[in-house]
Parts: structure tokens; C-alpha cells; sequence
């Protein structure tokens, strides 16, 4: 378990300011955030490098804010690996083994990761001929040598093409869940939290600014900050106007967003200054009136760009001089006929609108 109660801390004119999180035991947990909101200076703050100003960090229900980086049972792998480029993979890995454990304990760790991490064959090369994946496995490897309890990742995927970070991925998961380790990871990526973790925290300016499980903080995200930085979808600015009565359930009410030119009925606690969240798989495209389901919002739209990335096709749209955002799958791109400057049919539920 690694939980982190009102953490501060001040280096140079930055500062962390009461940081609290927790990630259960065996989970794994990560905190994003854009360049310089205080990722890395939280891992170390929590490894114990960095001295607090205030709060305290408990680790497998202890309190170790006093406590020296040695002592806290923690792996941690940074961003540019920092191997060894004089010792070969094999002496890499093994000098996370105690030394007093003797080298037939050694080597057996040695060879187990290896295994796990697909470095047999690599185990008697130097460092320097490998690839940024095959060291970046590497690293893990030592990291998780002296079996540590807590195991803390920055950016592990950063300095890879984009085909080995989604293999890296896979993988570290699998080996998450084998070796039940507790795992805190600071990315910038949300496909990360996405795929790897059970609970994510929203970092900028040295703040959270929200937290909770993946999918929850993707679908809810509490600000335009955290809408627009994960890549939620469409951001909109306007004005809520109520419609009818309150719903006896949730008290909340039909009412009308408008921006622009274009008016969306919405379902909402109040009227007045918000902005609407408009999922880019929520919006969806049909080619005539009638096809598809019938969802109170229902409008023709202009397609100015497709860009194809894989199975997946994003469709930019723009309807009475407001842009939004679409994806498709490639396939039903093409069905439709999907091209700039062509006409598409586009049906959002009232639910489906997020309002901030």
C-alpha cells in the first residue's frame, strides 16, 4: 500500500502542495500530468529523496517520512534508466541482489527476470548495443531484483516508438499482476491509466486536481483543464437555460446549452455560464435521418478532416460554426462515405453531454 497524506514540499520556486493519494495494496495506481506539474519530484518526495515541508508518507502501513531511501523497500525506475554501461545485462540485473544472499541466489533472480523479461539471449551484452526497449526491460529487471514491495515507474515508456510502448505496456502489466507488486507510475499519456491502472491522479501546478478510477475521471472529469488534457473529447463554452420541472430521482433538470448557433438539450443541476464535454465516441454519425437510434439531439454537420489511425478513424466536424470531434471505427468511415467537405447526420444523447 502507498498512501500520501497532505504532502508538501518546496524546491527552488516549485512546490508540491498538499498531495494526498493512495494506491491499495497490489494496485496500480498513476499520476498524470503535463511537463513540470511535479510528477517526478512526487516519486522521489515518496522514495525519500526529497525532504518534506509537511505531511507524511506511509508505505505497506508504515510511516516512512523519516526514513532513508534504503531503508523503504522501494524499486524505482527512472525515466533514462540509469544503467550501469560498463557491466553486462546479467550484472546489471543482479546488483539489485543483497549481497549477502551469495551468487547461486543471485544468478537464480537473474535468470527468473530474464525469463519474465525476454533477456535470455541478451543477458552477456553490454548495455550500449541495445535498444531502448530491450534497456528499458533492463531496468525493470534490476528495479524488481531485490523483490521490493513498492515499486515506482517514471515515464517508463518515454523514450520508446510507440509499437514497443504498447508491447511494454502488456507487458508490465502481466507482470504486475504476477508479481502482486504495488505500483505508482507518473506518465503523461492517458492511454497509460487507460490500460494499466486501477485508480489515476490528475497532477498540475503541483496539485491534484482529481482522482479516482480511470474510466470514472475519462467520463467526469471535473474541469476544462482535466477535459481538454486527457483528450476527453470536444470543449464547449455557453450558457445552460432550465427547461420543465426537476426530475423526482436526481433532482436534475431538460435544459437547453447553447453555444453559438448551436443548441444541445442537456440534462443539468442548474442554469447559467458552463461548458459541455462532448465525447468523441458518443457522437454518432449516420448518413440519412432515420438511421440509428433517435436521441434528442440530432444535426447535420460538415466534415472537414478524417485522419485514420489504425481501426479507428477521427472525424472533425464542424456545424453551424462549431467544431467537434467524432470517432469512428475505419470501416464505418467508409460505409458512410466520410471525406472533407461531404454531409453527415450526427445524433448525441441529452445524458451523454458532460457538463462542467
Amino acid at each position: 500500500m502507498i498512501r500520501v497524506e497532505g504532502l508538501g514540499l518546496k524546491l527552488g520556486r516549485f512546490e508540491l502542495r498538499d498531495i494526498t493519494l493512495e494506491v491499495p495494496a497490489g494496485g496500480y495506481g498513476l499520476v498524470i500530468g503535463p511537463t513540470g506539474s511535479g510528477k517526478t519530484t512526487l516519486l522521489e518526495a515518496i522514495a525519500g529523496h526529497s525532504p518534506l515541508r509537511a505531511g507524511r508518507v506511509v508505505l505497506r502501513g508504515r510511516d516512512v517520512t523519516d526514513s532513508a531511501p534504503e531503508a523503504r523497500g522501494i524499486g524505482f525506475v527512472y525515466q533514462h534508466y540509469h544503467l550501469f554501461p560498463h557491466l553486462s545485462v546479467a550484472d546489471n540485473i543482479g546488483y539489485g541482489v543483497a549481497s549477502g544472499q551469495g551468487s547461486g541466489v543471485r544468478n537464480e533472480r537473474v535468470r527468473e527476470l530474464a525469463e519474465l523479461l525476454r533477456l535470455t539471449p541478451l543477458l552477456e551484452r553490454g548495455i550500449g548495443g541495445l535498444s531502448g526497449g530491450e534497456q528499458q526491460r533492463v531496468a525493470l529487471a534490476r528495479a524488481l531484483a531485490p523483490r521490493p514491495g513498492i515499486l515506482l515507474l517514471d515515464e517508463p515508456f518515454a523514450a520508446v516508438d510507440p509499437a514497443t510502448r504498447r508491447e511494454l505496456r502488456r507487458e508490465l502489466r502481466a507482470l504486475h499482476e504476477r508479481e502482486g507488486i504495488t505500483t505508482l507510475q507518473v506518465t503523461h499519456d492517458f492511454e497509460d491509466a487507460m490500460r494499466l491502472g486501477d485508480m489515476v491522479a490528475v497532477l498540475a501546478e503541483g496539485r491534484i486536481v482529481q482522482a479516482g478510477q480511470p474510466e470514472q475521471v475519462f467520463r467526469f472529469p471535473n474541469s476544462t483543464f482535466v477535459a481538454e488534457f486527457i483528450g476527453t473529447g470536444t470543449v464547449l463554452r455557453g450558457r445552460v437555460t432550465r427547461l420543465g420541472s426537476p426530475d423526482p430521482g436526481s433532482g436534475r433538470f431538460s435544459a437547453h446549452f447553447v453555444t453559438g448557433a448551436l443548441s444541445l438539450e442537456v440534462v443539468a443541476e442548474r442554469e447559467g455560464e458552463a461548458y459541455a464535454v462532448l465525447r468523441p465516441t458518443d457522437l454518432l454519425l449516420s448518413r440519412d435521418e432515420g438511421e440509428g437510434p433517435a436521441p434528442r439531439n440530432r444535426f447535420e454537420a460538415t466534415v472537414t478532416r478524417v485522419e485514420r489511425e489504425s481501426a479507428v478513424a477521427h472525424v472533425q466536424l464542424e456545424v453551424r460554426g462549431t467544431a467537434l470531434l467524432a470517432t469512428v471505427m475505419t470501416s464505418t468511415a467508409d460505409e458512410l462515405g466520410l471525406a472533407p467537405g461531404g454531409l453527415v447526420r450526427v445524433a448525441i444523447k441529452a445524458t451523454a453531454v458532460h457538463l462542467i
